[in-house]
């Protein structure tokens, strides 16, 4: 099991995929660092050059780690059902789910590094290049990293999981757009009207991440509260744990 955990450590962090991706985001994010920084010195009185409104921007969209969070699904398992690695990894004696659980970490760690790596290029260009509003915004845009980040694990082991149960990625990532995307949209929208769908709604991963309520002095988030923060952990290991069980029932079936 080691030598297979290390394995695909070495095929995943060997790729260009990887580093691409996370290129890619620390770009995005230095790029409209740049912006703001920009605009506060050819414009006069420009009000958004400050660390409260780039963190709070990002917390804001929390929910475009979670689209991130399949792609890394997508980049860990590779096609492996397609050129029939994984019928050579089990036929080296390796389990079924040890298979399945050893890419969720190795998934897991890549996901942590492309986030440490891009967070703390927010973080450090903020401070470099706007004006510092104080250490409050910095502390709620890490609260809301790690509020979040059992959600971004549950999409990237349910993209994961898909792809073992219909074995294409392209099927896989049209099922898991209408699973964490359009089904929660739905359903929020029916919450409108029926109590019942309003609470199943406040537990669904996509509407966790993403819901937010301008208030008289910023903005409050699902997580701003102690027994949110909590909801918000809670329904992400809910995830995690209903996704690993669907992956494991998937491998266990698969025709070799």
């Amino acid at each position: 099991m080691t030598n297979y955990i290390k394995s695909e450590f070495y095929r995943v962090f060997r790729t260009k995929a990887l580093y691409i991706m996370t290129g890619a985001c620390l770009m995005v994010v230095l790029l409209f660092l740049t912006v703001l920084w920009a605009m506060s010195v050819f414009t006069v009185d420009f009000p958004w050059a400050t660390t409260k409104y780039a963190f709070s921007t990002l917390e804001t969209g929390m929910n475009i780690p979670l689209y991130l969070s399949a792609v890394m699904g997508s980049l860990v398992v590779s096609d492996e059902l397609k050129y029939k690695t994984f019928n050579n990894s089990v036929a080296f004696g390796i389990p079924r789910e040890l298979v399945y659980l050893c890419k969720v970490v190795v998934g897991m760690a890549a996901s942590a590094i492309c986030l440490l790596v891009t967070e703390t290029g927010l973080i450090g260009g903020g401070y470099l290049l706007l004006e510092n509003s104080g250490a409050a915004y910095t502390l709620s845009l890490l609260k809301g990293t790690a509020a979040c980040i059992p959600a971004w694990i549950a999409g990237m082991v349910a993209f994961m999981s898909l792809y073992y149960v219909t074995g294409s990625r392209s099927a896989s990532i049209w099922i898991w757009l209408l699973v964490i995307v359009a089904a929660p949209a739905v359903v929020s929208v029916l919450g409108m009207r029926f109590e019942f769908c309003a609470r199943l709604a406040s537990w669904l991963l996509y509407p966790m991440v993403s819901s937010v309520t301008p208030t008289e002095e910023w903005l409050e988030f699902n997580w701003s509260t102690a027994a949110g923060f909590l909801k918000c952990q809670e329904a992400g290991i809910i995830g995690v744990a209903v996704f690993i069980t669907l992956g494991i029932m998937a491998i266990r079936r698969k025709e070799l």
